[in-house]
């Protein structure tokens, strides 16, 4: 029995020009993702799942953001937008947790983070006419405040608790000299969000120079005034900067219930374990 394929043909063709060619990048673009999972591999750099599932959600979350991303731009109830915001947020925790998921209490910590940090910046931009209250501008750039609030909140918890497994007998004794739990880890916690700071102080130095940005290249690409799109993208960068280290230090030290008991005693189990 033979079966007809030509199915799939009148399938590709009714697909618009512009997503066939979009969807040929694509497919030729992983073979750039196979190359690093071959290079990951072999210098046994653990990142390979994290990589497919990644792509693969990715993909498919980013499709769908973009079917109805006309809908979300025309918002202008401040209430649904940051109802859309809390639950990026949300989502964003989940995600830290999931990256994490050897670590215990990491949503729990991460969200209130994510959460105070990315929303009381937009709440309060929105507040100082710093940006404006539409869904154009409001979701974007809380994206990237949120994103960036995200990747502290992770690189912080994974810090503390990998210093903790390295550094017990460190911790153990500033513990037993009389030392808190904020104090014992307040090196850590402070090392995290200066590495945490790091590559986006890279980009904001090099500003126009070396990193062209996104945000001011679409909206110039839209027809925005040159300047203005360049203000607008030092402002994300404040924003980000401030919602970081709130979000990080929040996180850190919401963490440290699951680090430590009510006895101060330290609860992170040895790397071997």
């Amino acid at each position: 029995m033979q079966i007809d394929f030509s199915f799939l043909q009148t399938l590709w063709d009714s697909i618009p020009p512009e997503i066939q060619v979009a969807f040929g990048r694509y497919v030729a673009a992983i073979i750039l993702l196979v190359v690093l999972l071959i290079v990951s591999k072999w210098q046994r750099i653990r990142i390979q799942k994290s990589l497919i599932i990644g792509t693969a959600r990715g993909t498919i979350q980013i499709i769908l953001m973009g079917l109805i991303l006309v809908y979300i731009f025309n918002l202008s109830e401040l209430l649904i937008m940051f109802s859309v915001l809390a639950f990026m947020a949300v989502f964003a925790a989940y995600t830290t947790a999931g990256n994490l998921e050897k670590i215990p209490g990491v949503f729990k910590t991460s969200l209130p983070g994510i959460f105070l940090g990315s929303l009381s910046v937009m709440a309060a931009s929105v507040l100082l006419g710093v940006v404006e209250p539409i869904g154009e501008y409001v979701i974007p750039m809380g994206g990237m405040v949120i994103g960036n609030s995200m990747n502290m909140s992770s690189l912080v918890i994974d810090r503390m608790w990998s210093n903790a497994q390295k550094q017990r007998s460190l911790l153990e004794t500033a513990l037993a000299l009389g030392a808190n739990p904020i104090q014992a880890t307040e090196l850590t916690v402070r090392e995290s969000i200066e590495s945490g700071f790091l590559p986006n102080l890279n980009r904001y130095a090099a500003l126009g120079i070396v990193t062209i940005p996104g945000l001011m290249s679409g909206m110039i690409i839209g027809g925005e005034n040159p300047v203005v799109a360049s203000l607008f993208q030092v402002i994300v960068f404040i924003m980000i900067f401030l919602s970081s280290i709130i979000a990080g230090l929040v996180a850190s030290r919401l963490f440290l219930k699951e680090m430590f008991n009510a006895r101060l005693q330290l609860t992170v189990p040895p790397p071997n374990k």
